[in-house]
């Protein structure tokens, strides 16, 4: 970018930025409704995830994760249980959810292999939301095949904690992806 492009986007950003602010501060004051607006079919579903994703990602992320639960009519599980984020048809899951970031990747952090769970996970996108159902082998195979590494702390804490939560991304459109459109898509995961 040349200094001129940068300077008239400097100012483009200056020009609106109260604008930018407005909105913002008006999707905080409307995002406990959003839920109940899309499951009573006032606003599409992609209209959801395009407010949300306005919000910022520990504002959203859990929102999205109770609009799944209540989606699908899942019973919420507590954290102090340690086997996932929600019940149903008496098996357990974990819910992880990635979208709207600028490396077009899902990043799924926080994978926690010691838990007694399958998993849900979503890419979120202006279009709505691609879901995958891996069940817990699926994902120890995926941590290997992805490679994923520690989400917290020094390799050398790491190597010592047997609760180790994991990270690991897949690039969209890259082989990975398709093969997990392939192996993993759900239009309804249940």
């Amino acid at each position: 970018m040349n200094q001129k492009e940068l300077m008239e986007i400097v100012e483009y950003v200056l020009e609106n930025i109260e604008s930018v602010r407005h909105v913002v501060d008006q999707a905080y004051q409307i995002r406990e409704y959003l839920i109940d607006l899309t499951l009573k079919n006032k606003i599409k579903e992609r209209d959801f995830y395009r407010i949300s994703s306005i919000l910022s990602p520990q504002s959203r992320s859990p929102m999205w994760q109770n609009y799944f639960i209540r989606k699908y009519d899942c019973t919420k599980i507590s954290a102090r249980d340690d086997r996932g984020d929600f019940e149903k048809n008496d098996k357990c899951y974990e819910y992880k959810a990635s979208g709207y970031n600028r490396d077009n990747a899902i990043h799924i952090v926080q994978i926690r292999l010691w838990q007694p769970c399958d998993y849900i996970i979503q890419y979120i996108s202006d279009e709505g939301a691609e879901t995958f159902l891996l069940t817990h082998e699926n994902m120890q195979e995926e941590t290997d095949k992805l490679k994923a590494s520690s989400a917290h702390g020094t390799q050398t804490v790491s190597q010592v904690n047997i609760h180790n939560e994991l990270r690991m991304t897949i690039k969209l459109h890259s082989n990975d992806w398709d093969r997990w459109m392939k192996e993993y898509y759900r239009e309804n995961p249940f």
